[in-house]
């Protein structure tokens, strides 16, 4: 085997009496010693030469496992192997005056780091893991074990750079996983133990758009969490691509075998204590946290964070809110009342003991999980500032609303790098003939797109013909490939199929609208980067609220791909001063049509869209 040029040879004689296995330095020739040889002692000599050779006595075939005590069975072979590929798909050994000097990075300052050195590092190592499974998948048993535990040799550079945290490790992370590191690469020979603690009460791979946020939160946090979840089996579909976002920084994953509720306290009740008797076994053993993080929307992981609060004082608690929790969207209270009992009265005693009586409108399942997290968190994260405005004015007690001005944060939902994007290949065929316009999500009462498809009535023909609308939504016609889940009645099916075709509004527009079952998270944003605009509506908030405090979460997809946004916008809400492509109110039928007909002459030119005799010129 020569190591320059990768070429592998047989050659046939007859003057071997038994197996032997050498190195070339140059003209010099070492013989692997009958002695055992340590990992490492290999290791050294294979780096040290420039071709390796296996001799066979003749007739004897190529071994396939090791013999007892073996060291010039395929073993050893393999070790050589296995080796030398780490270092000619590694980074560069230099030789010189028969001495190695160490590859560039391995001297380069943390901190100097370039991000082109960072990706050439993650290919790299990507390589070197590569290179071992081929090695390990051509013996078997002890053999390849033995194979395996190079890995740690190819990726300790690697697991320095993590060490870094924060955008390093997050630059690293996101390196290695474009450049191939996927499910079986070797995540926990890079990582360090756990730091942190996330108690998340939907997690990947549970399909949920909290889910989706929860892990790109962890990303933009670059910490090693343990993360203790409630399991969404046979509730939630299953969605694998997200994986890619938090697996290079979660530990651990628990799942507790819980039934997952919206609003029902015994269910709350039941996650929160599991929860924080997971989270205290794992601080007993582990006590230095640097974080406690929850999140809601999901209520549950805000009881469960203040009880692993009131265990361990000294954690750090980050509280994140994606919406207000105990308003609806149209600003009216819920959430049922909330009964005293073993675990909610040591709360209320200690919250009315720092912070006055509560009212009984304050004791409800969504409102005091608000008032815990106002009271005990060190960090709040609020996802807009009219969010942070409506839920800092819904604080009655001054001091409290006070605690909460200086410890709270706006932080948009976090959006992705490019080449999360790029990770998936989709073959999702898009002429050249039409504008594409995407609406991804589901349709509720406050959610629609029914303005967009009136407004392709009120077009001239020879406009509309040049468009197309595609939805990507859970629930679609049977006939468009739609399939009624096996635990929903037909009634059931029927009427959430309904729901979406009068979301849409597709009565006389057929032939323009496509629709499409959801997709898994990166096969979405894959799709995105192929269509001209990206839809994205606010949710039409009630007369109940000052101001419109959600900023939809598609907003942070659609902000990083390459395709333009048409955002359906309430006045001065958050979403209407973002930097969207277009935007046009809500329900403003004529605005959107005057906006479809000016993406269609930018795409085809005016003549394109010159209306005939018949269409009924304006």
């Amino acid at each position: 085997m020569n190591f320059a040029s990768s070429a592998l040879v047989r050659v046939d004689s007859a003057h071997e009496d038994e197996p032997t296995a050498s190195f070339m330095r140059g003209r010099t020739e070492v013989v692997l010693p009958t002695t055992p040889v340590s990992r490492q002692e290999l290791f050294d000599l294979v780096r040290s030469s420039d071709s390796a050779r296996l001799c066979l006595p003749h007739g004897l075939s190529f071994p396939d496992k090791a013999a007892a005590g073996g060291e010039h069975s395929l073993r050893a072979w393999a070790y050589a192997l296995a080796s030398r590929e780490i270092e000619t798909t590694g980074t560069a050994v230099i030789k010189e005056a028969g001495r190695h000097t160490p590859p560039a990075l391995d001297t380069e300052p943390a901190e100097a780091l370039t991000r082109g050195s960072i990706e050439s590092h993650a290919t790299a190592a990507v390589a070197a893991v590569a290179a071992i499974h081929r090695a390990a998948a051509s013996v078997s048993g002890a053999d390849a074990a033995t194979v395996y535990l190079f890995t740690a040799d190819a990726l300790e550079e690697t697991s320095r750079l993590y060490g870094c945290g924060g955008t390093m490790r997050r630059q690293l992370c996101d390196s290695l996983t474009f450049a191939g590191a996927g499910y079986d690469f070797p995540w926990n020979e890079i990582r360090s133990g756990a730091e942190s603690l996330a108690i998340l009460y939907n997690f990947s791979p549970f399909q949920d758009t909290g889910s989706t946020v929860a892990s790109k939160r962890l990303r933009v946090f670059s910490e090693a969490f343990d993360v203790i979840a409630c399991s969404f089996l046979q509730h939630k579909k299953q969605d694998p691509t997200v994986e890619s976002i938090s697996r290079p920084y979660v530990v651990s994953k628990e799942f507790l075998p819980l039934t997952p509720s919206w609003a029902s306290w015994p269910s709350f009740r039941a996650f929160a204590e599991r929860a924080a008797a997971a989270a205290g076994e794992r601080m007993r053993t582990h006590a230095d946290y640097r974080r406690l993080y929850t999140r809601a929307m999901w209520a549950p992981a805000l009881y469960a964070g203040a009880k692993v609060k009131f265990m361990q004082p000294d954690l750090p608690w980050t509280a994140e809110f994606s919406d207000p929790l105990s308003l609806d969207v149209e600003g009216a209270p819920r959430g049922g009342s909330l009964p005293r009992d073993a675990f909610t009265a040591p709360l209320v005693d200690a919250w009315e003991r720092d912070f006055g009586p509560l009212e009984d409108l304050d004791l409800t399942t969504f409102r005091f999980a608000e008032l815990l997290v106002y009271a005990y968190a060190d960090d709040i994260i609020f996802t807009n500032e009219h969010q942070r405005i409506v839920m800092l004015d819904s604080i009655r007690r001054p001091q409290l609303r006070e605690r909460v001005a200086s410890i709270s944060t706006v932080s948009h939902h976090p959006t992705l790098d490019v080449g999360f994007y790029e990770l998936e290949h989709v073959d999702y065929p898009l002429d050249d003939d039409h504008v594409h316009l995407g609406y991804f999500g589901e349709f509720y009462t406050a959610r629609g797109i029914t303005e967009i498809t009136n407004a392709l009535r009120a077009l001239p023909e020879s406009v509309r013909s040049h468009t197309r609308l595609h939805v990507f939504t859970n629930y679609i016609p049977e006939s468009a490939g739609g399939v009624k889940p096996a635990s929903f009645s037909r009634s059931q099916f029927d009427l959430l199929v309904q729901r979406t075709l009068d979301g849409v509004g597709t009565s006389g527009v057929e032939d323009l609208v496509v629709f499409n079952s959801s997709l898994p998270y990166l096969r979405f944003l894959a799709v995105t980067q192929k269509l001209d605009y990206l839809i994205v509506t606010d949710a039409q908030s009630g007369t109940g609220h000052s101001v419109n405090p959600y900023l939809p979460s598609k907003w942070s997809d659609y902000l990083g791909s390459a395709a333009r946004v048409w955002g359906l916008v309430e006045p001065e809400s958050v979403l209407s001063t973002m930097n969207l492509d277009v935007r046009t109110p809500i329900g403003d039928t004529h605005a959107a049509r005057a906006a479809i007909w000016t993406m269609v002459d930018e795409k085809f030119g005016p003549a394109a869209t010159m209306p005939l005799s018949n269409d009924g010129v304006l």
